[in-house]
């Protein structure tokens, strides 16, 4: 492990498969320690938000990828409220179907027109505290993927291009290492 990267730690919610996985895959071969919290590893990201944003208190890098209801949202609210005067980075995992273009009106579910919803809000709250933060040492990340070839999304816009979960990461690795903050990334896979 690099000097450099001796002291960095990530923490990832949903760290045990798709998404969170390919961010804890990625910054581990990159000499980086991560940890996590999964549904799978006991924990629920709503009941459990408190005691997670806890968790998060001696790490460098925060990935908020897991989604539950408005789970990102009150939990990037609360690490706000106790971290903003802490060095952290904070990428958070939104989709393009909480823009009005990304939105799939072909895809008429309740379930999916309340993640549609909830996305949007966590988006324009993003949007809105980055203005609030910029005399802080905190950085948010939005990092906005279009369809990600995932367990969730087996089935689904299977006429679509889908990015892997690895360019997910390889998006929040750009984000966290380089020299300007991103407001707002949309990742797109070309068609073939």
């Amino acid at each position: 492990m690099s000097q450099e990267n001796s002291n960095n730690r990530v923490f990832v919610t949903g760290h045990t498969r798709g998404i969170g996985k390919a961010v804890c895959d990625l910054f581990t071969a990159k000499g980086y320690q991560c940890e996590g919290v999964s549904t799978s590893t006991g924990f629920d990201i709503v009941e459990d938000c408190d005691r997670i944003v806890d968790m998060m208190k001696d790490f460098d890098y925060i990935v908020l990828n897991a989604y539950k209801d408005n789970s990102q949202k009150n939990m990037l609210k609360k690490i706000i409220k106790r971290y903003q005067d802490k060095n952290k980075k904070v990428a958070v995992i939104t989709s393009t179907s909480g823009t009005p273009i990304g939105e799939d009106p072909d895809h008429d579910t309740p379930t999916y027109k309340k993640y549609c919803q909830d996305k949007k809000n966590l988006m324009a709250y993003i949007e809105a505290i980055q203005q609030d933060l910029f005399s802080h040492p905190m950085n948010i990340y939005d990092v906005c993927p279009d369809t990600v070839k995932t367990d969730m999304s087996d089935g689904l816009w299977e006429d679509w291009p889908k990015l892997s979960a690895e360019d997910v990461a390889e998006c929040v690795w750009l984000c966290f290492t380089s020299n300007f903050n991103v407001n707002r990334m949309v990742v797109q896979k070309h068609g073939a």
